[in-house]
């Protein structure tokens, strides 16, 4: 029997993140370099998946293998450094099989923490690079790109290689957003900073409208590290496009924090009440943000808030995407260019409105210049709509993703479920260079994902 067919294997249906896709797979686990290197000789095809953070199609392979690789037996952290590179900052090799969940915790206990945060907390270093997540202050800090000082990656010919911006640059650069589809990264040297304090000073201002959401999106932007815009999208008239922004900056102190509590492994104890999807219907939705604003309108405007009630909003809640059972959602994320971001966004929502398919959640971010290839940054703002799953919602996702692309925006590939082969190369006119490289390492195809076929890459 080839290690390929371990019995407890089974092929099982597996989806993507969000519930709507899903595909007949089978799940390997493997340990180190020598286990997935002998998977790899195995008839495919294969796909490296990491914690299966990815909303859509973009970590399952319909009738295919998904290689996941075990966690270390001992301390995922596998070597710490300061790296004299460009970055001029401490630096960590970690396993790729490691989320969030396991690293912070023991990044903290050295008074460490990363620069760059998604707001998963399950999500894996591999999945992390693979996606090139960001957080809410990709402004200041760019993407995980920005923080990755190296990479190993076992390449879909067997051969293990180390990359950096100097070595093996092009499978650098394409491997860091490239979405799985260059091989199995193995481990990563990540720069880290000092945890300078475990709350943050956040301010916390209820808007009347869009404009001035967008204008107080851009003046916390510009005097705190982590910022991002809650927007109603059941307002209407002249409140169309009111919100919430939240900014926080980390509130500094003489020493660097070394906490010994897993202030990461959130204790997830709220649960959202059976039968709580009618929160779902339009009703539902208008009432829960009418409140939401009202409560934010009266509060304080300053507050003090734990580090991860800011960076994680939702892993407070525990089971929060049951609400969306037993169909799923789709989360449309998007990036509008600086001088289109006004009249876009405002378009986007009214399409949603219109619809009669209210989004659920709606969120925009600021973004600066990103590093191109698959990689979703660049300067502009980033509108997420979260939809629940129903009748009609594709045909929206469509329209949205033909209009950011008129206007030279793009939509996030870790989120998406909807784009095109055309689509996705009007917004990502670097796609050729991506196909370039992998024809140069997987000429066979080894690789491949649903994401992968449904985009021709």
């Amino acid at each position: 029997m080839s290690m390929g067919e371990d019995p407890a294997e089974e092929w099982r249906d597996v989806s993507g993140w969000a519930g709507t896709c899903h595909a007949r797979c089978k799940v390997i686990r493997c340990q180190g370099v020598e286990e997935s290197r002998i998977l790899l000789r195995e008839d495919g095809p294969w796909l490296p998946r990491g914690g299966g953070c990815s909303y859509g199609d973009a970590a399952i392979l319909d009738q295919g293998r998904l290689l996941q690789l075990k966690p270390p037996s001992g301390d995922p952290i596998l070597s710490a450094a300061a790296t004299p590179t460009d970055l001029q900052s401490p630096s960590v090799s970690v396993s790729a099989a490691v989320t969030l969940r396991q690293l912070l915790p023991l990044l903290a206990r050295q008074g460490l923490t990363l620069p760059v945060v998604p707001g998963v907390l399950d999500a894996t270093v591999g999945g992390m690079l693979a996606a090139d997540v960001h957080g809410k202050n990709h402004l200041s800090r760019g993407s995980i790109r920005d923080v990755t000082v190296a990479l190993q990656l076992l390449l879909p010919s067997g051969e293990v290689i180390d990359c950096d911006r100097d070595r093996e640059p092009e499978i650098f650069r394409g491997t860091i957003g490239g979405m799985g589809l260059t091989g199995v990264i193995l481990e990563a040297r990540l720069a880290v900073i000092p945890l300078l304090a475990d709350r943050v000073e956040v301010q916390v201002l209820a808007t009347k409208n869009l404009q001035e959401s967008l204008a107080q999106l851009d003046r916390l932007a510009a005097s705190e590290e982590h910022v991002a815009a809650w927007i109603d999208p059941t307002a209407r008239g002249s409140e169309f496009g009111r919100g919430i922004v939240v900014g926080g900056t980390v509130v500094a102190t003489d020493r660097v924090v070394r906490s010994n509590r897993s202030s990461w492994d959130l204790p997830r104890g709220h649960r959202f009440p059976a039968g709580f999807s009618w929160a779902l219907s339009p009703i539902g939705i208008r009432c829960h943000n009418a409140v939401r604003h009202a409560l934010a309108r009266i509060g304080r405007r300053q507050r003090s808030w734990e580090l991860e009630r800011l960076l994680f909003p939702l892993e407070r809640w525990r089971d929060w995407k049951k609400i969306y059972q037993p169909d799923g959602f789709h989360q449309h994320q998007s990036l509008i260019p600086e001088d289109r971001c006004s009249g876009t966004i405002r378009e986007l929502l009214e399409l949603s409105n219109r619809a009669r398919c209210p989004s659920t959640l709606v969120v925009i971010k600021k973004m600066r210049k990103g590093a191109g290839g698959l990689s979703f940054g660049a300067e502009g703002m980033t509108l997420s709509m979260d939809f629940k799953a129903t009748a009609g919602v594709k045909e929206i996702l469509h329209h949205c993703d033909s209009r950011v692309a008129d206007v030279g925006g793009r939509v996030y590939l870790a989120k998406d479920s909807t784009l095109t082969p055309e689509l996705l190369r009007r917004m990502y006119p670097q796609v050729d260079q991506f196909l370039s490289l992998r024809n140069r390492i997987d000429p066979d195809r080894k690789l491949n994902s649903d994401l992968s076929r449904r985009l021709e890459i």
